[in-house]
């Protein structure tokens, strides 16, 4: 195999000649990836919603760095260190993506309505790839062992789990009283939980 040589301006080195470490070296950053695009997100339609799954994924991100801390369990021999704490337990990658996966998935099964199944299924399949595919992403380059990506992803997945059921007994259900409040109004901060399909509501309101 050539050697490794860094891609663009990720913190990764891919085989130059292998197109499957090239776009792997892409996905393997896909975490980075989500926070922008959900932070985006937040920031464009102000709902309720993104906002929860937001702190929850910074809280999670927390959790990582206590658990690193306190484990200080060594990487792998020879893993990449461009950029990165030396502790590799729990991968942050992981417990990042076992965090999204476990949200998203719940909030598809239990809080997206008036969207075809071949959509939901869709986007199912499409999360749960994504969330296997960067862990598998961060034993090829070397940058954890199979347990450190284990634990975090388990990590991950639980948190997500916690943090939903926390969020549907204490807070989806004082959205609509925090989208009425003055400050929300004045913020612009909306809450559509009530909406069967928002593509459609929006579609529908722009066409007049």
């Amino acid at each position: 195999m050539a050697p490794r040589e860094p891609l663009g301006m990720f913190f990764v080195a891919v085989d130059p000649a292998s197109k499957y470490e090239k776009l792997m070296g892409v996905i393997t950053m896909a975490p980075y990836f989500l926070m922008c695009a959900m932070c985006v997100l937040a920031a464009r339609c102000r709902e309720l919603l993104t906002f929860t799954w937001l702190v929850g994924q910074l809280l999670n991100e927390v959790s990582n760095y206590v658990f690193k801390r306190l484990l200080k369990q060594p990487r792998p021999p020879g893993a990449p260190r461009v950029g990165m704490h030396e502790s590799g337990m729990p991968s942050n990658h992981a417990q990042f993506m076992g965090f999204f996966v476990a949200f998203g998935v719940l909030v598809v099964l239990y809080r997206l309505r008036g969207y075809h199944p071949v959509e939901k299924a869709a986007t199912l399949v499409g999360t749960v790839s994504l969330g296997l595919l960067v862990c598998r992403s961060r034993l090829l380059f070397g940058f954890h062992t199979f347990e450190q990506v284990a634990v975090g992803f388990v990590i991950g997945l639980l948190s997500g789990c916690a943090w939903y059921a926390l969020c549907t007994v204490a807070v989806f259900p004082k959205f609509r009283g925090w989208a009425a409040s003055p400050l929300a109004r004045l913020l612009l901060i909306r809450d559509a939980s009530h909406v069967d399909n928002v593509f459609a509501f929006e579609r529908d309101l722009y066409a007049g």
